[in-house]
């Protein structure tokens, strides 16, 4: 499968794009150890002696459920969600497909809910039906289909789990219970994709290190990272940028010593704004930091949002569309 850098993949892609506010659209989803960590197995062919991949050091990736970007050459990672306890097996097979035949890595999102009707209801007992083999069927099924997948699968299971403010029932004050349900399953999906590497995604929350489940089962370390510039005004007190915006998490994960992906990552606001925080994105990855040196893929959340934001941010829009000139006057304002 063919790496490309992040810089001549996001331009090719996206040199004719801008992020604006387009009209609403179906949300499709299928948002502390001790030990020295190593990596388990060599996720998106990283040399495991240097921690470094061949040719390139970022790789770009997309969640594009509306498949904007189906013409699109230069993206190595396609992102997809599943309910695992009400899995649409026809739609994933199908995006299985879609990411096989444009010689992607594919990156599937379990989201572990409930099967009661309610999908958040029953989360206080969910991490020990987990371990007791509850989800055996749902967890066999989806990783019996990635393993007949043909190229790399990265899988991100129970994704924000050290935020729990309602949204998940698997984010839950309780690390212990989290940890032994994650190990549980990248043990059991093991079976049917053995070379799969597995993304561990906390929120970037400054707790995320209570629910790190240990190196044994954790190849990448993912974040989420959007760049909201109402929130940036209202929370922070000034319109933040790539740089500013990942700094505060990155510094929460580096103690682990191991690969970092930007799971999702949206930017929303003015075109000013926009333009300067991809200005910025684009600085990082053409000079190069020491800051970041252990990222090394960022995917781009191409899609409205699915749930209110708190302090009436309301959804924002993630999604990139044809249009303005804004994106190429960042390009350009970068530095050489």
């Amino acid at each position: 499968m063919k790496k490309l850098s992040l810089l001549p993949a996001i331009l090719a892609v996206l040199a004719l794009s801008a992020l604006v506010f387009a009209p609403d659209m179906s949300f499709a989803a299928g948002n502390h150890s001790s030990a020295e960590p190593t990596s388990s197995n060599r996720p998106l062919n990283m040399d495991p002696m240097t921690g470094s991949y061949p040719g390139r050091n970022v790789t770009f990736g997309i969640y594009d459920p509306a498949s904007a970007f189906a013409g699109a050459g230069d993206i190595d990672i396609e992102h997809m969600y599943v309910f695992w306890q009400a899995l649409d097996r026809r739609a994933f097979k199908a995006r299985l497909s879609y990411a096989e035949s444009r010689n992607r890595t594919i990156m599937v999102t379990v989201e572990p809910y409930t099967r009661a009707v309610n999908w958040r209801d029953g989360g206080d007992h969910l991490f020990r039906d987990i371990v007791k083999g509850k989800f055996h069927r749902e967890i066999k099924t989806i990783c019996s289909e990635l393993g007949a997948f043909k190229g790399d699968v990265l899988v991100r299971w129970g994704h924000e789990m050290e935020d729990a403010n309602g949204r998940y029932p698997w984010a839950r004050k309780d690390a212990k219970g989290y940890k032994s349900a994650y190990r549980h399953f990248v043990k059991d999906c093991r079976r049917y994709v053995p070379d799969a590497s597995f993304v561990w995604s906390p929120k970037g929350e400054k707790n995320l290190a209570d629910y790190y489940p240990g190196p044994e089962t954790v190849d990448l370390i993912g974040l989420s990272l959007y760049g909201l510039e109402k929130m940036d005004v209202d929370y922070y007190g000034g319109r933040r940028d790539f740089v500013s915006t990942l700094r505060e998490k990155y510094v929460r994960i580096a103690r682990f010593q191991q690969p970092v992906i930007i799971a999702e990552l949206g930017v929303s606001g003015s075109r000013k704004y926009r333009e300067n925080w991809f200005q910025s994105l684009f600085d990082t990855v053409r000079t190069g930091t020491r800051e970041f040196n252990l990222l090394r893929s960022i995917v781009y959340f191409n899609d409205k949002e699915p749930y209110h934001w708190p302090l009436g941010l309301g959804s924002p829009d993630w999604r990139i569309v044809p249009g303005s000139a804004w994106f190429r006057k960042a390009q350009l304002s970068a530095k050489n």
